[in-house]
């Protein structure tokens, strides 16, 4: 069995990395040219290949770039003749694997990000799915119903759970990470200002250590002017992030996204998600639902409020979550179970 992985974005390459390893099978991990993938790959290890350009800029640039990626992805995998494609929705695999008659096993938590749904699920042989996303709204998007796999998990589970149960607990330290909205993603182009980022203040406010990491070169420039990073109570973390050793041992997490909020809940360290748009995101409420420390907030004055009262005693928001991921379904056991299917 030879396996073909996609990567586009950092949570990709976490979670494609770990089914890799799980299944032990041939494969090959091709990348989109994100430099933060890239670089958590090489951390990772593992077979990879950097096919193709991510583009951050207007919606014909990100045609064009999806253009030119499924030419040179297929070059790349006529070469490596796999079996199967496992992605995160990724629109040039699935599109290079539906035309060269491959199965491909499409993953997803994100049903607001319409776009790449609606170009890859009526394309996919399977969809694998947290099953806190109503079956409705995968259908909606284009998946059959005889495509769609669920599971009583979240992705982060994959590469979190064995480092909880492997790592003892360590002493918190007063710090809070910090990551911006992903305002190249097409969903949201032209929402506005990061309300992650005009939160800075309000830790710092609280008397605790911050830690930026910026997703674009645009962003470092604008922190480097806030008086904290003179003072060195700001920092801007350049490099690739262990997320799960510095998360483990801080006092919060807020991110624009929902992957680092979902790990840092996982691993019991309070966290908030400022995801711009009005939607549920489901996977979150999910974990919400069980016990993990995870909060959302759309509103600025809402983000605020809940910084402040997990600052003024962080200690008392972190949870032992051993237990309770034991009680999750792996998502790279599913995954195994339908390549199982193929072998069988």
């Amino acid at each position: 069995m030879k396996i073909w992985l996609d990567v586009i974005t950092p949570k990709q390459a976490r979670l494609m990395t770990a089914i890799a390893s799980f299944l032990n099978s041939d494969y090959l991990i091709t990348v989109k040219g994100l430099k933060e993938s890239v670089s958590l790959l090489e951390r990772l290890g593992g077979n990879y290949k950097v096919v193709g350009r991510y583009a951050i800029g207007g919606l014909k640039d990100k045609l064009l770039s999806y253009a030119e990626r499924v030419e040179l992805l297929l070059d790349t995998v006529v070469d490596f003749d796999p079996d199967v494609l496992i992605s995160f929705s990724s629109p040039e695999a699935v599109r290079v694997a539906f035309g060269l008659s491959i199965r491909a096993i499409t993953m997803n938590d994100t049903p607001h990000s319409y776009h790449v749904a609606r170009l890859t699920f009526p394309l996919s042989w399977r969809v694998v799915y947290p099953e806190a996303i109503p079956r409705s709204e995968m259908i909606g998007l284009g998946a059959s119903e005889s495509s769609l796999i669920s599971y009583a998990g979240v992705d982060e589970v994959a590469w979190v759970r064995d480092y909880v149960l492997s790592t003892p607990p360590s002493s918190r330290e007063f710090r809070v990470f910090i990551r911006p909205e992903e305002s190249g993603a097409s969903y949201l182009l032209g929402k506005g200002r990061s309300i992650a980022l005009e939160l800075v203040e309000t830790a710092l406010e609280m008397g605790a250590e911050v830690l930026i990491k910026p997703r674009y070169e645009h962003q470092v420039g604008e922190l480097t002017k806030v008086r904290a990073f003179r003072e060195g109570r700001l920092t801007i973390l350049r490099d690739t992030v262990d997320t799960l050793d510095l998360f483990s041992k801080i006092s919060l997490v807020i991110t624009g996204g929902g992957t680092m909020a979902r790990e840092a809940a996982l691993l019991g360290t309070p966290s908030i998600s400022v995801f711009p748009l009005d939607v549920k995101l489901h996977v979150n409420e999910y974990l919400r639902g069980r016990g993990f420390p995870i909060w959302r907030a759309r509103r600025f004055e809402e983000a605020r409020r809940l910084v402040m009262d997990i600052l003024r005693d962080p200690d008392s928001f972190v949870v032992d979550t051993r237990d309770m991921l034991l009680a999750l379904e792996d998502p790279r056991e599913v995954v195994g179970s339908i390549i199982g299917e193929i072998n069988g």
